[in-house]
């Protein structure tokens, strides 16, 4: 959904929301969620191993029409596995298809371009590093495509402790979790260099990640505070947080409108939003009408110290 313009002062006199570039869903969870909705007509089941994206809201429609969560196909009868948008490992595709269920691949397309980044690097002989979180589900479906272990990086000791026990080879090929901001990964690449005889690297972080993290950017920098609507399970709507709060430490994540707070609400006057790519557009219009619905006069004098709005990795 491409933003609005900012709501003048004529139309609300007490407080001024802005949207940041491009806010919703982005093309692959559309892409992901359309393919689910497809598969839920037909007359089978529908199963899928974790979420299709990381949003609860999104998750509990598409399970309250009959996607069926499952940990295991044992048993079950014959139907639809919809691979999500993240991707799953190469060998849990294989054995349900072999098992005779039909596969949907919901993968997105970055997400794919991504495991074939690390399959290149594999077959020129490099160690494959990983610049992301070993515990999402992308980096999973990453490493489920490789034939050898991949080393998972997320912070620069990460890095450090990898090198001093021997974990990191000579000669590595570098991808990026998609959702990852590439201002977070600069000081790792920057070690890496040093560390290793021969660096090969492949920028797979998502362009529209990228954009969107950009545009979030130059509103937080200028409103008196930030909200950035998403689920705390979304990778890229937490990235998407510690980058606002690195511009404006007053800067918030919420799942949605019954997160907001009159601490936060009672002094801004101009308050911008983001939200993650998994993020459905009613829950943003909720957050920004329940703001412009206040109807008292913000007091700047009762702003709250930064210490009120230090990062959570799961908000609040």
């Amino acid at each position: 959904m491409r933003a609005r313009h900012p709501v003048s002062r004529a139309e609300t006199p007490l407080r001024v929301v802005i949207l940041a570039g491009e806010v919703g869903f982005c093309f692959g969870v559309k892409r992901a969620i359309t393919m689910a909705e497809d598969a839920l007509v037909q007359d089978e089941p529908v199963y899928i191993h974790g979420d299709l994206v990381h949003n609860r809201n999104v998750t509990d429609d598409l399970e309250s029409r009959g996607l069926q969560k499952v940990r295991s196909l044992e048993g079950r009868p014959r139907g639809s596995v919809v691979v999500r948008a993240h991707g799953l490992p190469r060998t849990e595709v294989e054995e349900a298809k072999e098992a005779g269920y039909r596969i949907i691949d919901a993968t997105c397309p970055i997400v794919l371009r991504a495991q074939e980044a690390a399959q290149m690097m594999e077959a020129r002989g490099c160690q494959v590093v990983i610049i992301g979180d070993a515990h999402h589900a992308e980096i999973k479906g990453i490493i489920g495509a490789l034939h050898h272990p991949a080393l998972v990086i997320d912070t620069v000791e990460q890095l450090r402790n990898a090198k001093a026990t021997r974990a990191l080879r000579r000669k590595v090929g570098v991808i990026f979790q998609t959702t990852h901001a590439l201002e977070l990964c600069k000081d790792i690449v920057g070690e890496l260099v040093f560390m290793c005889k021969e660096v090969q690297i492949v920028n797979t972080i998502c362009r529209p990640v990228q954009n969107r993290q950009d545009a979030a950017l130059s509103v937080a920098e200028d409103v008196d505070m930030m909200l950035v609507v998403g689920s705390p399970t979304s990778a890229n709507t937490m990235e998407l947080t510690a980058l606002c709060h690195a511009h404006n430490p007053w800067t918030r994540h919420i799942e949605g409108a019954e997160g907001l707070r009159d601490e936060d609400l009672c002094w801004a006057h101009t308050i911008g939003i983001a939200s993650g790519l998994s993020t459905p557009v009613h829950l943003i219009d909720e957050v920004r009408s329940a703001i412009l619905a206040r109807t008292d006069e913000p007091d700047f004098s009762r702003r709250p110290p930064r210490e009120f709005y230090e990062l959570r990795r799961h908000g609040g």
